[in-house]
């Protein structure tokens, strides 16, 4: 097997008309309608655009069209998108899916302006999306952060020890759910079971965001689905693992817990009035490939990948794919974790002497890059990605000291299970004044800045958080490293803003 067994895999399947598109093939009969466009877009169907982009652009731009008679239309669907949400809701084992044209993003604010009020607790995994952290902001919520768990090999966080957040549950009897991540962007997942047992005895919702497994649960070969282990809402990027454009997202909701009135009218809040119908039919298609097509090939690409795995890890000499462990009760097969066995090469620098190969990762960190693969790959498409591994591994084999950058150990996070309050809420942070130190003089004082390495997009400091010196330690080794920071307010990073 290629991951730890456990006894809640779904086996997929469904009495609805998976071969369907019904919303992809409305746009089709759109297009070949021809009636003359006497509204938006102002390229009118395609008749005025650059000339030179034309060629590429002239058959999509056919079926970007806006809601009218016909289509259908996001926020108050009644043909086309709701039986293209129903068809995706079956699929993916959910009793409603809401269609997002803003990615996961959309998904984790709507989700946060649902269930929070203005002074709201909720029980918030630390090592989150920066999207889960903005929507409590706006929502004015009052995050309790718990400290995730530290797989001992890759040194990445995944999801606290149920013990842990059953405590704080316990001990926070008003929060209004939990909030965990899972899988982590390098596919390592939890048995969420009990602890959406827990949450549901404790009366609250269990939210997951499930960015990275939309393909879970589609079939054995790959870890359970959020949704098969109890979760209520479930935010995923179909776009990242599925077939979908990117920015084409889904949210699902399981239960009675969430009210999916108040979801619609949040999403209708947050999300365009004008969405992109293409982006909102590749969700259709993605479902449709899904299930005639994608479950069988899942099959066939997770036992390509994971012989081929398992025969390189045994070849390299200074490389090392990562397999598992005790701590992670699943691992993505579509996903490798690479590192440096000797220590003397870091993530980043992987990451970049890959990209001068040829090969592009998804994700570095001080210690790991991570390839990601798709629903179907082909032998040959594995064996060129095989190849250069190899061409990497002899490569540093022959590096000398002066080359090397080797990772080392930071403190991103507080001793797991460690539940911690903001010294200010998001919300109350993100409207005081603030201003600039340089990062010694920040120590101790109260971040104005959200500190973001990327990707994975995991803030490494929130607003309303203190400052502490493993922070200033950790940012400055990041820098050192070659670690990109999103957004900050000092590119060099030896400065930040701290509230007044």
């Amino acid at each position: 097997m290629v991951f730890k067994a456990t006894t809640h895999h779904e086996e997929p399947h469904s009495i609805m008309d998976h071969t369907a598109a019904p919303l992809y093939e409305a746009l089709c009969s759109y297009g070949r309608s021809q009636r003359t466009s006497l509204h938006v877009p102002g390229h009118k169907d395609g008749r005025v655009f650059d000339e030179e982009a034309l060629g590429r652009f002239s058959s999509i731009l056919k079926i970007d069209t806006t809601e009218s008679v016909g289509i259908d239309g996001l926020h108050h669907p009644t043909n086309f998108i709701a039986e293209a949400q129903a068809l995706a809701a079956d699929a993916f084992g959910a009793d409603h899916t809401f269609f997002l044209v803003g990615g996961s993003t959309a998904g984790n604010i709507g989700a946060a302006l649902t269930l929070c009020s203005p002074g709201d607790k909720i029980i918030v995994q630390r090592n989150m999306h920066k999207s889960v952290f903005h929507g409590l902001m706006v929502a004015g919520a009052q995050p309790i952060f718990i400290a995730p768990s530290i797989e001992p090999t890759t040194k990445v966080a995944k999801v606290s020890d149920l013990s842990f957040i059953e405590k704080a549950l316990k001990d926070n009897p008003d929060v209004k759910g939990v909030w965990i991540t899972n899988p982590n962007y390098y596919g390592m997942s939890q048995d969420i079971t009990s602890l959406a047992k827990a949450c549901h005895q404790a009366g609250v919702p269990l939210v997951v965001d499930e960015a990275h497994g939309p393909h879970f649960g589609q079939a054995a070969e790959v870890p359970p689905s959020a949704l098969s282990q109890g979760a209520d809402i479930v935010v995923q990027s179909t776009h990242k693992m599925l077939t979908a454009m990117t920015m084409a997202s889904m949210l699902h909701v399981k239960g009675n817990l969430v009210s999916r009135e108040r979801l619609g009218q949040v999403l209708g809040m947050i999300q365009s009035t004008s969405p992109s119908y293409p982006l909102l039919a590749s969700l259709d298609l993605a479902r449709r490939y899904l299930v005639t097509k994608g479950r069988t090939q899942i099959k066939e690409t997770v036992k390509r990948l994971e012989d081929r795995r398992i025969a390189l890890d045994s070849e390299l000499q200074t490389l090392s794919i990562w397999g598992g462990s005790q701590e992670v009760d699943n691992r993505d097969p579509l996903k490798w974790i690479i590192s440096g066995k000797t220590g003397v090469v870091s993530g980043f620098q992987l990451l970049d002497m890959f990209y001068e190969l040829g090969c592009t990762a998804e994700i570095c960190d001080p210690r790991n890059v991570g390839f990601l693969f798709s629903l179907d790959e082909r032998e040959e498409d594995i064996e060129k990605v095989v190849r250069k591994i190899k061409e990497m591994d002899e490569k540093l084999q022959t590096m000398s000291a002066a080359e090397q950058s080797p990772p080392s150990d930071m403190v991103l996070f507080e001793k797991e299970g460690t539940l911690y309050k903001p010294a200010l809420s998001l919300h109350e942070a993100f409207h005081k004044p603030r201003k600039r130190a340089t990062l010694q003089e920040a120590i101790g004082a109260i971040c104005g800045e959200m500190v973001l390495p990327y990707p994975p997009g995991i803030p490494l400091l929130t607003p309303g958080e203190q400052i502490t010196t493993d922070h200033v330690k950790t940012i400055r080794r990041l820098k050192e490293m070659g670690a990109y920071f999103q957004s900050p307010s000092d590119d060099t990073m030896k400065s930040l803003y701290i509230l007044c």
